[in-house]
């Protein structure tokens, strides 16, 4: 969430990134299709036609691999950095821990 701020995304939007269905009106349609894409991508739940349609819809074939590669990338990322524990300076760990839906482990003990 922190990098959505960073590149511009309205407060209000990423309130409701999560949500689901997005709010209608509050997305364009392409926005919207990468979104829904992300979040099922990022859960690991099967990306059915009406999820590739909407992508086919406002993307070409490279700009869909585009989308697919950035998702995965950061993904790949974010699950590096769960699985060592990071440590993260505590500004940016206020502004994760207050958007950000997936709850940070207990620091290891011993």
């Amino acid at each position: 969430m922190v990098l959505g701020r960073s590149s511009g995304i309205s407060e209000q939007k990423m309130q409701q990134v999560l949500s689901d269905p997005l709010p209608d009106g509050l997305f364009p349609d392409d926005e919207a299709a990468i979104v829904v894409f992300a979040r099922k991508s990022t859960r690991m739940e099967p990306i059915d036609n009406a999820t590739w349609n909407a992508l086919t819809a406002h993307f070409t074939t490279k700009q869909i691999m585009e989308i697919i590669f950035t998702v995965g990338f950061n993904q790949m990322i974010s699950r590096f950095h769960a699985a060592v524990r990071t440590d993260v300076d505590g500004a940016t760990l206020a502004a994760v821990c207050e958007s950000c839906p997936v709850r940070l482990p207990p620091p290891p003990t011993g």
